[in-house]
């Protein structure tokens, strides 16, 4: 049987418990966000277990708080680098495989930058919903947004870009357009939703990786690096002599 309850659970890590207290979130919610059995929430409480690197920084960051602080046994691991395959959250064969709630939901956590590279206008206004809402809601807590698009866009794709394009006079949004974009790089702070084009195969079924920055970052690194470098070279967005996009380091 399943505990839910904080106070049912007889606590063997305080700093834990004192955290999912505070931050109103109980055994359950931290386990379906971090997509892990309750039971072994349970044991990160009650018999102090040190949880792999990706889901303890999943919980730190719902909590607001370092996963370090919570679990000091992290920094005595033998490995204290992680590798590529930690920062792999899941991995989706084709973009039909991901569930519809976690492009939005991903894009909601952001809380200091969001970084969007547009190839595909169309799908990701879809599956996101209200972007150009989510986007200016955003802006206006204070978080940093950059929006690059395709250079072209026609049809729908275009009237998506127009929108888009017009929360560039919101404070803290800036947006411009690439001739070169193939893949759609979604950025939440430390989470990044990468779907990169194959030879051979129509968008649509080209894989999706959702990854999670981990340390020095060996896996999302290469995507972040890639990211500021379409910023760095795309073009201010309509005809307007505005300032060039500017890359922030990873």
């Amino acid at each position: 049987m399943t505990i839910t309850s904080l106070d049912s659970v007889r606590s063997g890590n305080e700093r834990l418990r004192g955290a999912m207290i505070a931050a109103n979130v109980t055994i359950d919610a931290l386990a379906e966000r971090v997509g892990i059995d309750p039971k072994s929430v349970e044991r990160w409480i009650s018999k102090n277990r040190t949880p792999h690197a990706r889901h303890a920084e999943a919980a730190a960051k719902l909590l607001g708080a370092d996963a370090f602080h919570l679990w000091p046994a992290m920094g005595e691991r033998r490995r204290s680098v992680p590798v590529p395959q930690d920062e792999v959250v899941a991995a989706y064969a084709t973009r039909a495989t991901v569930p519809m709630d976690v492009w939005r939901h991903v894009l909601a956590g952001a809380t200091v930058s969001l970084d969007l590279v547009l190839a595909n206008l169309v799908f990701v206004a879809h599956v996101v919903g209200d972007l150009p809402e989510l986007i200016a809601d955003k802006a206006a807590a204070g978080v940093r947004v950059r929006i690059v698009i395709p250079e072209q866009a026609t049809g729908r794709a275009g009237q998506i870009a127009d929108t888009l394009g017009a929360l560039a006079e919101l404070p803290g949004v800036e947006i411009a357009t690439h001739a070169g974009l193939m893949s759609d790089v979604l950025r939440a702070d430390d989470d990044l939703l990468v779907s990169t084009p194959v030879d051979g195969l129509i968008p649509s079924l080209a894989p999706v990786l959702h990854l999670r920055r981990l340390g020095p970052a060996p896996l999302t690194g290469g995507y972040l690096s890639s990211l500021d470098h379409l910023v760095m070279s795309a073009e201010p967005y309509g005809s307007a002599p505005v300032t060039r996009l500017r890359a922030v380091g990873a």
